[in-house]
């Protein structure tokens, strides 16, 4: 488990190595329902994964909270996002950045119901534990979907319609995202 008050200076110091999952939730900064919701879901599923994994909650107060929505291909809060770590990464693979991505979900139905959250995360996290990082990035940053549904369906054992009910959105941190689904 990480934080419950994650900002951006976290970010810039963040250990990305120790982690080969970030979870990060983006409330909503009106202590909606959906945010307790999300929060003890992502509590229970933090508590019952390993160290490979990390689970924060951006803190809504960071002056830089927009800065961070917009890193993520966040338009506004409510959010939750997966995105790769560097734990694992092979050395010889080049350029880390190459193979960071991120899942994103705002569907304010999905994150308002814990059995929904609980199905999109541990699709997104065996996505992002299982699969090629450098080829899902690489099919994002080539906006190759069609590629992309493959390499997720065939690297992760994705039943695909499962995973698109939920509308997810991958992208690369810093550029451009997929909305799916």
């Amino acid at each position: 488990m990480g934080t419950e008050s994650f900002t951006w200076a976290d970010l810039m110091r963040a250990p990305l190595a120790a982690a080969q999952v970030h979870v990060l939730y983006f409330p909503s900064r009106f202590q909606l329902p959906v945010d307790a919701v999300v929060t003890e879901t992502l509590r229970i599923f933090g508590a019952n994964t390993s160290t490979r994994t990390s689970v924060d909650f951006w803190d809504p107060t960071d002056d830089s909270f927009g800065e961070a929505l917009a890193l993520f291909n966040l338009r506004h809060p409510p959010a939750l996002i997966l995105t790769t770590g560097l734990r694992n990464l092979d050395a010889s693979a080049g350029d880390p950045q190459d193979s960071l991505y991120c899942i994103g979900f705002s569907d304010k139905n999905l994150l308002g119901e814990p059995a929904s959250i609980a199905e999109a995360v541990n699709i997104a996290h065996e996505i992002l534990m299982r699969c090629d990082r450098k080829e899902i990035a690489g099919y994002i940053r080539g906006r190759r979907m069609s590629a992309l549904l493959r390499a997720i369906g065939r690297g992760a054992d994705v039943v695909l319609e499962e995973f698109l009910r939920f509308h997810p959105k991958l992208g690369l941190p810093g550029g451009f995202s997929l909305e799916l689904g």
